[in-house]
């Protein structure tokens, strides 16, 4: 009987010591998931860090530092308490309870949580395996492609602290080309598709328990993880970086003859009438109208609720046609959106000592990315500001060139011999304001005319007005008001002369009067015309400048980059110059995603998708 109870005894003493183990196991992974999604945030905002002015320092006490980061995502994570102090108090235990927990407590060196998979040359002792070079072939095939670099300065400090630059590209100097998109619940693109971007990443293993692990006699074991940031130029058929309504305009008229293919995001989504979409992708969630359907989803009839993602997902071989990256498990979508800045190139733009050697203003602000500038450098008076002096800039030899026009000078009249090859006039018929003219197509003879590099350099324009050296020149407002100056295109039909694409940045209202890029370059495998990709930022876009309301019939992309806390925005709202209304009956749309990097405009609007996986 004694060896009986002693056996007994043993059995259930090994059966505790075994549910234990198992206890602390689950209590070590609930830590990690809760440590990791604590570093996928930190990650985005301290890679912006590191483009901002005066961010490259090499010491240890920078705040961007992979070490930083981990440090702070513990803490968020409360990895080394399994009761936080604040609950304890709550609960009225907190200093007169032991804790049974054997798991509980410091973990001493970081580097006994977080570490390098190998070792690589760095800048301080702890850094993790940043993806450039040849890290891919150090860490084995289950690795993704590594991004070049030539300078080894920012390979170091990227393992060190995260870097974006475009000083990163793929094999041939490419800054994005497709890649498959990762397997998670956020449905950006459909899952198993491919998408057009460029993958950083880095690599770090990760282990709980390491120094309590003589107490708690679990065996810790590391597991390796991959943190990807995908830039991610916009490339979906519709996109807002803030709010959006989908499906009716302003009046309440419904969208008319809008074909829409391909996925649509917003920061955050509403939609209204019988609008059907194939996917819908937001940050803070979809709001979906009684008529309104995305992938054949609907609300139900009774209760106005939608199917559960689970129970959607059981039933079907697709991912649920809606997602929101808040609960995509550790995922992060960014629109990089700096509102009203995008538009703009001449206040606050000093990115000086910036650790990524790409600053953030340059990096997130399409105003700053363009090559060519047109800005007016003097007007009659601050009450009327009639330019009377222009300037122009350019790339020649792969210089910067500036030449500056002046009226009654230098600067042609329309009528004149020269004028008729000139680029730049004024106009202010039929809008009732002073306007720039800019005639698009004169842009390739004129770069010639004045020994310009080709447009395959200068492949962007910037239209501003220099109120920053003139103060006699008024700030452009937006919205714009009747004293402000307005930009009107001309000769904007064909642009095959701009091999690699063209870009327009500006402030300023902007008037399009002729049909936009309606001549193809070629015909690809398909049997397609093949136009050339362009982008047009702009703040405010008028459609014709007759007295009659022109047909507006748009093909391509359509996105909204104002910020997450703007108001909602009704992207397909296309006004028409000649009475700033939007008329549904004359606005024709076919939507359509970018499959290819080479359908991306020299300046495209960005966005990040943050993932975190597990590799072995």
């Amino acid at each position: 009987m004694l060896l009986m109870l002693t056996a007994s005894f043993r059995h259930n003493i090994q059966n505790q010591e075994v549910q234990k183990k198992a206890q602390i196991r689950v209590d070590y992974t609930n830590r990690e998931q809760a440590f990791l999604r604590a570093v996928l945030t930190e990650v985005p905002n301290s890679a912006i860090r590191n483009m901002m002015a005066n961010s490259n320092s090499s010491g240890v006490e920078v705040r961007s530092r992979w070490e930083r980061i981990f440090e702070r995502a513990l803490e968020k994570a409360k990895g080394e308490q399994a009761l936080p102090p604040e609950q304890a108090s709550v609960l009225g235990i907190n200093g007169k309870s032991i804790s049974g927990n054997t798991g509980d407590g410091g973990n001493g060196n970081i580097k006994n949580t977080i570490d390098r998979i190998k070792s690589q040359p760095s800048l301080n002792q702890f850094y993790v395996n940043a993806g450039t070079n040849n890290t891919s072939t150090l860490l084995g095939a289950k690795y993704p492609e590594s991004l070049r670099v030539s300078d080894g300065a920012i390979e170091k400090m990227d393992r060190d602290r995260p870097i974006i630059t475009m000083a990163k590209t793929y094999p041939g100097g490419g800054q994005f080309k497709p890649v498959p998109y990762p397997d998670i619940h956020f449905g950006y693109v459909a899952q198993s598709d491919y998408f057009v971007a460029k993958r950083n990443w880095w690599a770090f293993s990760l282990s709980s328990g390491e120094a309590s692990k003589s107490s708690t006699g679990v065996a810790t074991v590391r597991k390796n993880f991959i943190l990807s940031l995908y830039e991610v130029p916009s490339q979906l058929a519709l996109g807002s970086a803030g709010s959006a309504i989908l499906g009716k305009h302003e009046n309440g008229s419904d969208w008319g003859d809008i074909r829409i293919s391909g996925g649509v995001f917003a920061s955050r989504a509403s939609t209204e009438g019988t609008v059907r979409l194939d996917r819908l992708a937001a940050r803070r969630g979809i709001s979906l109208g009684e008529e309104s359907s995305v992938g054949g989803v609907t609300s139900d009839s009774l209760t106005g609720n939608l199917p559960s993602r689970e129970q959607y997902e059981a039933e079907n071989t697709a991912f649920f046609p809606m997602s929101s990256s808040s609960d995509s498990g550790l995922v992060t979508f960014l629109p990089i959106a700096r509102g009203r800045d995008a538009f703009d190139d001449l206040e606050e733009i000093d990115d000086h000592n910036s650790g990524s050697p790409t600053g953030w203003n340059l990096y997130s602000r399409p105003a700053m990315q363009t090559v060519m500038k047109l800005r007016v450098e003097d007007v009659l008076s601050p009450e009327d500001q009639t330019p009377i002096a222009i300037s122009f800039t350019y790339l020649a030899g792969g210089i910067e060139r500036k030449i500056v026009y002046t009226r009654g000078h230098n600067w042609p009249t329309t009528g004149s011999y020269t004028g008729a090859r000139f680029p730049f006039h004024l106009e202010n018929d039929g809008i009732e304001r002073q306007a720039l003219s800019v005639y698009v197509g004169r842009l390739p003879a004129f770069l010639r005319s004045i020994g310009g590099d080709s447009t395959s350099a200068n492949n962007s324009l910037m239209v501003n007005a220099n109120y920053r050296d003139n103060i006699r020149i008024l700030k452009p407002n937006i919205p714009s008001l009747p004293t402000d100056i307005a930009l009107i295109l001309r000769d904007t039909k064909d642009f095959t002369s701009f091999s690699t694409g063209f870009s327009l940045v500006t402030p300023l209202r902007t008037y399009l009067v002729n049909d936009v890029n309606i001549v193809p370059r070629g015909i690809d495998t398909q049997g397609q015309k093949v136009f050339p990709p362009i982008s047009l930022f702009t703040p405010e876009k008028r459609f014709g400048i007759r007295d009659q309301p022109m047909n507006i019939t748009l093909k391509g992309q359509v996105n909204h980059v104002g910020k997450d806390s703007d108001q909602n925005a009704r992207p397909l709202d296309l006004r028409s110059g000649a009475n700033d209304e939007v008329l549904a009956g004359k606005i024709k749309a076919e939507l359509y995603s970018i499959t290819e990097a080479e359908q991306l405009p020299p300046i495209s609007q960005m966005n990040w998708l943050v993932v975190i996986e597990q590799v072995d």
